[in-house]
């Protein structure tokens, strides 16, 4: 029996050869795009999992606030690791990470004449592997990051920079500073780890282990919590035992230093703060990507049960004749909801074969590096059949009913010919499909609005044609001799030192007045730099003057805490001080124990996301600094750039000419809405598609069966515009309907997203009029080349044709 209904589907499937390829077609682009989607959202959702200590170790964030205003962080000071140790037996271990790229830095990495600029470097306690599941390939695990100046390599590292020799033993030279022994290998870190890195070096080598600080935080920190402990209790306990250090935190009154623990596989999409050694997922992408996909499924599902439950009509004599023959119901339903299975089992393989084909691609497009191996794993073979039995139930079960429930006498006496059966059902799966599409196009025309807005909006600064050179101290120390060099350039305008870039700054600290009688304090964002920032950057100053050379040479020779400072604050600051910008120039305040008079008031600029408000700002001078902004004119760039590495080279040889532009720094900001953008982009066009497909099957079959009608009418003088209006006519009242049900959801959902941005546009009413017009567009040219077909077709053809 199995083998007489499977040559039964066979044949009908190669009869009908234009309906088989639309619905293969349909079913294979949509589970392409699914089975893309559920790669990503596996990957994001195995972030860490590897990890055999996944559910005992904790991330810690620290949680100050000042005056009222908290702040999270992911990075805290040298002693939060030990001090909770010592103080908590539920803690078993813990592991502190210092990574240079925080602070934009990275690390100059020699052996012998060679030499690159590594950007995943880091300083990791001797616990790093114990606490982590790296496998060592060479090396002893507890030992390998237990003495100073040790340094654990990756397998690429270490053929990048061996070869084929053993690396065990060998010398790499840092910083063209400090040797660094090898004392281990380690495998690559998967691409679903928050932790990357090429170089693991002992936290020991750094001056920063040699004392405990609440403050100065520039580290991450681990816990590895005993099995018996839970991480919610134990934070319960940190702000009374934080209270008990006050005296060393001079965190008194409302103010207050706590730490949060957040479990390590929560780190890469439900983090509360911001920062971390990758940049991090957002679980709300996830529910979108997984929406998307599920909408493209029931496009593609509802396109297979529109052009079958369509043709039904024309196996209704099948059906009669089968039933008369003494076939049952569940025989017949067995035997469609087969087809149905065939036809899936088909577009699924070849699904399969598309996304191998086409996964570097979406690699790109995703900026992941996903497999197609986790498919073959028991688990996405599990998966992979279900999801063909789950599509192939639904596409074809009400299908399968409504053929299977045809009456054998009414059928054969052709009362199914010209039957509307099934009809409210066809337009409504016509609304849904048309509707997804539309939800989809309005989505991708806001999301682009939103990153245009956010190219276009003046930031408070200039960052076109500016160029960030990592620098180090020796090059520090001769700064003004290497900005006279460049500037030998006509196309180099301007050129200073700063911390960090502002496109991100992280540096938080502490303003306090001083010489009131009742001390203000506040959280601020620092930016230290040199006199020239506010030129490189073009920064408007609304009163007093800017740092100059002579607020420079203050500095020179004196300690920090005993230095007279100057210092630029920025309008929010002034406002929470409740100053205006004229009384401020003169004032004192002390930031992170520097002491001195405000000298100049700088117009609010974005120095962080546009998720964020513009908080409060102090720029304060310094003569060290981890990165060189280059202002360029932008003329001759090629040139100019080799311009400045041929002088960096005879200035800095020490250092590779390395550098980023402004801009891109701000564009990565946005990286996951640039990847939401191209993903509504690419699958609202897919969704278009099918739905068109879909719609092009059923309006074909529809025109075939009012051919007699349209001879009729044409006999009787109807023009050709007329009948491919009469034919249209229907399908584009069916768009409309479509248009008007997503319209509202759209606007709710896009702005749902937009809240999440301080800065952000208004839903204008254009953007549902084009998403309705180009909905309505493709599904006019899509019915209309059927429909013309049909007006144009000879009447005395159409006539015989019953």
């Amino acid at each position: 029996m199995f083998q007489n209904y499977l040559k039964t589907t066979l044949r009908t499937l190669w009869k009908h050869k234009t309906f088989t390829f639309i619905n293969v077609f349909g079913l294979a682009a949509g589970l392409t795009a699914c089975i893309l989607i559920v790669l990503y959202i596996q990957h994001e959702l195995s972030f860490d999992q590897f990890h055999k200590n996944k559910q005992q170790i904790v991330r810690t964030i620290m949680h100050y606030s000042i005056e009222g205003t908290s702040n999270k962080t992911v990075m805290t000071g040298t002693k939060v690791g030990p001090a909770l140790k010592r103080d908590f037996p539920e803690i078993e271990q813990f592991v502190r990470v210092a990574d240079p790229a925080f602070s934009q830095q990275k690390v100059i990495v020699k052996k012998g004449d060679v030499q690159f600029s590594e950007p995943r470097f880091l300083w990791a306690d001797s616990t790093f592997f114990s606490v982590f599941s790296f496998p060592l390939v060479k090396g002893d695990a507890t030992t390998a990051l237990n003495a100073t100046n040790q340094v654990v390599v990756t397998e690429s590292a270490a053929r990048k920079y061996f070869g084929n020799e053993n690396p065990i033993g060998q010398i790499l030279r840092l910083e063209d500073r400090v040797d660094y022994t090898v004392s281990g290998v380690v495998a690559d870190a998967p691409s679903n780890s928050q932790l990357q890195f090429d170089f693991v070096a002992s936290f020991m080598s750094l001056s920063a282990a040699k004392t405990e600080m609440w403050w100065t935080a520039n580290y991450v920190t681990y816990f590895l919590l005993k099995p018996s402990a839970s991480a919610s209790q134990l934070q319960a306990k940190l702000p009374a035992y934080m209270r008990k250090q006050s005296a060393e935190t001079e965190m008194t009154g409302n103010n207050f230093l706590t730490y949060q623990f957040e479990p390590l596989t929560d780190v890469h999409l439900r983090s509360e703060a911001e920062g971390g050694i990758v940049a991090s997922g957002d679980i709300r992408y996830i529910y979108i990507f997984s929406a998307i996909a599920l909408l493209i499924l029931i496009i593609a599902t509802t396109n297979y049960m529109n052009l079958t439950t369509a043709r039904a009509t024309e196996r209704a004599k099948e059906v009669g004749i089968r039933k008369v023959m003494g076939a049952v119901r569940g025989q017949l339903f067995w035997q469609f909801l087969g087809e149905s299975m065939v036809v899936t089992l088909v577009a699924l393989l070849l699904s399969l074969l598309v996304v191998v084909l086409i996964l570097p691609v979406f690699n790109n497009l995703s900026e992941r590096e996903l497999t197609p191996h986790v498919l073959m794993q028991p688990t996405g073979i599990i998966a992979l059949l279900a999801t063909w039995l789950v599509v192939s139930f639904i596409a074809g079960s009400y299908p399968s009913i409504a053929l299977s429930y045809f009456q054998p006498i009414k059928v054969l006496k052709g009362a199914f010919k010209h039957t509307t059966s099934g009809l409210v059902l066809r337009k409504s799966l016509i609304v849904v499909q048309f509707m997804i599409s539309v939800l989809l196009i309005i989505g991708t025309l806001v999301v682009k609005n939103q990153l245009h807005f956010i190219q276009s909006k003046k930031l408070g600064y200039d960052k076109q044609h500016v160029i960030a050179l990592t620098t180090d101290e020796r090059i520090n120390k001769n700064l003004p001799a290497l900005k006279n060099e460049f500037r030998q350039n006509p196309n180099v305008k301007s050129i200073s030192l700063a911390y960090e870039t502002p496109t991100l700054i992280k540096w938080g600290d502490g303003l306090e007045t001083v010489g009131t009688s009742t001390p203000v304090q506040k959280m601020t964002t620092a930016f230290p730099c040199d006199e020239d920032m506010a030129e490189t950057l073009n920064l408007e100053l609304v009163a007093g003057n800017d740092l100059s050379s002579e607020d420079m040479e203050r500095l020179k020779g004196q300690d920090e805490s005993q230095a007279d400072y100057r210092f630029l604050l920025n309008e929010t600051m002034i406002k929470q001080l409740g100053w205006k910008p004229a009384e401020a120039i003169g004032k004192k305040v002390r930031v992170g124990g520097r002491t001195g008079e405000v000298k100049g008031i700088v117009r609010d600029f974005h120095f962080a996301s546009m998720k964020q408000p513009i908080g409060p700002l102090v720029i304060f001078p310094v003569t060290w600094g981890n990165v060189l902004l280059v202002k360029l004119t932008g003329n001759n760039l090629p040139q100019t750039l080799t311009f400045l590495e041929n002088k960096w080279k005879a200035f800095a040889p020490h250092r590779p000419f390395t550098y980023t532009f402004l801009n891109d720094e701000y564009n990565q900001m946005y990286a996951n809405e640039h990847r939401i953008n191209q993903v509504f982009t690419y699958f609202s066009i897919l969704a278009v598609l099918l739905a068109c497909l879909g719609l092009f099957g059923l309006s074909a079959y529809i025109t075939a069966q009012r051919t007699k009608e349209i001879g009729v009418r044409k006999v009787l003088g109807a023009s050709t515009v007329s009948i491919t209006a009469l034919l249209s006519i229907d399908f584009l009242k069916l768009v409309l309907v479509s248009i008007v049900i997503a319209s509202p959801i759209a606007w709710y959902a896009m702005n749902y997203w937009l809240n999440d941005f301080a800065y952000r546009i208004e839903i204008e009413w254009w953007v549902f009029v084009v998403a309705g017009v180009v909905a309505i567009g493709i599904a006019l040219v899509t019915v209309s080349t059927q429909s013309v077909k049909a007006a144009l077709t000879n009447p005395v053809k159409s006539l015989k044709s019953e």
